[in-house]
């Protein structure tokens, strides 16, 4: 779908969706059922939805980056996902309440309206599942479940009015009211945990970070890698930052290394990857230059392997530099002398 165009179909769903949630909640009044006015409401959330979605699509898709946004707009859509998430749910508390209230005290809906209404319904939002089929944002794959899910709930009503038609059961409107609504808890609930898991910059599912850090390590002139983190700018697009300490590399080696670590990553669809890089050596007597009255005594290799040891264990166990670098040397006394 060219760029110019890839947020026509959310716009055409949102003009349709509103369109018919006023036709839909007229007729749910005249009609008198609690499940079409149920489902007005919720439509009512989706058209909110769909036009938030559009919006921030419309947004994503013009604006670039800029000095408030360094990373532009992309994660706009995905905050549209999150708000057809979260009113989906408060929409659904609503209706279990007016539901049950239903239940308690039933009452016989104009059936011929329900009817007429659900076929409208089905078509409506079966044109709206079509214009999104294509979509591959992670907001426009909750705003088609929304459709979908209402395009499968009008031929739950449509069922329904059916049965009405021939034996008059007006618990049963109150009853599909509630199960569209635990249908609809359960489909955007998984949605709305994969957007939370992408705002708290979670590893993205079929990212095995313990093995790019092992395919990095492997390559010559890496002796160390800190601060590997790799997450989800959106659903696809991911962000990978690393600190990587070298040995003692010419320009045009760490030039070429810099090409083989992304090499690493090209597997992935970044959208950006940072690589700062430190000499190992540089970087240890550094940490612990503050301690050189307990190392400038240690022989060189010793030294060498005592700050590699203390380093290591203050990186992955938080203890501190003085801790660390006393049981480093202990370790390496010991394996020296072999005990």
């Amino acid at each position: 779908m060219p760029k110019d165009n890839k947020s026509s179909s959310t716009k055409t769903a949102f003009f349709l969706n509103l369109a018919f949630t006023v036709l839909e909640l007229a007729g749910g009044l005249i009609s008198g059922s609690i499940a079409i006015i149920a489902d007005s409401l919720h439509d009512f959330a989706d058209s909110l939805s769909l036009g938030l979605g559009w919006y921030f699509e419309h947004k994503a898709e013009k604006e670039k980056s800029n000095e408030r946004y360094t990373y532009g707009y992309q994660r706009f859509s995905l905050l549209g996902a999150l708000v057809n998430a979260l009113v989906l749910v408060l929409g659904a508390v609503y209706i279990f309440y007016a539901s049950i209230r239903r239940i308690l005290d039933p009452q016989m809906p104009d059936v011929p309206w329900m009817i007429g209404i659900a076929v409208l319904g089905i078509v409506l939002n079966g044109i709206g599942v079509w214009k999104l089929r294509s979509g591959k944002s992670l907001n426009k794959q909750v705003m088609t479940i929304h459709l979908l899910e209402d395009s499968l709930g009008w031929l739950a009503v449509l069922a329904v009015s059916i049965i009405l038609l021939f034996k008059e059961l007006p618990i049963l409107d109150p009853i599909l009211a509630i199960v569209i609504n635990l249908a609809v808890l359960v489909m955007i609930s998984f949605k709305l945990v994969d957007v939370v898991k992408i705002f708290l910059q979670r590893v993205p599912e079929g990212v095995n970070v313990p093995l790019l850090e092992q395919k990095v390590l492997c390559l010559d002139g890496v002796e160390l890698i800190r601060h590997f983190h790799v997450w989800g700018l959106t659903q696809k697009k991911l962000v990978v930052t690393l600190h990587v300490k070298t040995g003692d590399l010419t320009p045009a080696r760490q030039k070429a290394l810099r090409q083989e670590i992304l090499g690493v990553f090209g597997d992935l669809d970044t959208e950006h990857v940072t690589i700062d890089f430190e000499e190992f050596t540089r970087y240890v007597e550094k940490l612990f230059e503050n301690q050189a009255h307990r190392l400038d005594p240690l022989e060189d290799g010793v030294r060498n392997k005592v700050l590699r040891l203390a380093e290591d264990r203050h990186a992955r166990t938080n203890c501190s530099r003085e801790e660390a670098l006393e049981r480093a040397i202990v370790q390496a006394e010991m394996e020296q002398h072999k005990l």
